[in-house]
């Protein structure tokens, strides 16, 4: 018997830098099949300027997807400001990760009896 299960995994990352010299970067992965929902999202930003009071990043990651049997979600933010010297730095990172399964073996949904041998038949 097989069941469709829906899933659904959405990610955002976002990455804004403000200063003499920037650098932002941002970056979203996912991957659906039945039972199994991935996502990953990445977002860098880093600016320097002659002055600590003009400096700006921000760097924010989330993700979804529909909760299952089993849900791991895992984010990380770093900030990073060096307002000292004649060139201050600021720098943000921000990394999601989230995953889900269950609800549907999407193995046990194709037939793997044409794969194996005779030695092995009525094993799967």
């Amino acid at each position: 018997m097989s069941r469709s299960i829906n899933m659904l995994a959405a990610m955002t990352a976002t990455a804004e830098a403000m200063g003499d010299l920037t650098a932002t970067n941002a970056a979203t992965r996912t991957l659906v099949v039945p039972g199994l929902a991935i996502g990953f999202a990445a977002a860098t930003a880093v600016a320097q300027d002659t002055t600590p009071a003009a400096l700006h990043t921000s760097a924010t990651t989330h993700g979804f997807v529909n909760e299952r049997d089993i849900t791991v979600s895992h984010t990380n933010h770093l900030s990073i400001d060096f307002p000292f010297g004649p060139t201050p730095v600021s720098l943000d990172v921000s990394m999601t990760f989230i995953s889900t399964h269950g609800g549907s073996n999407f193995l046990s949904d194709y037939s793997l009896s044409g794969l194996a041998g005779p030695s092995t038949h009525g094993l799967f």
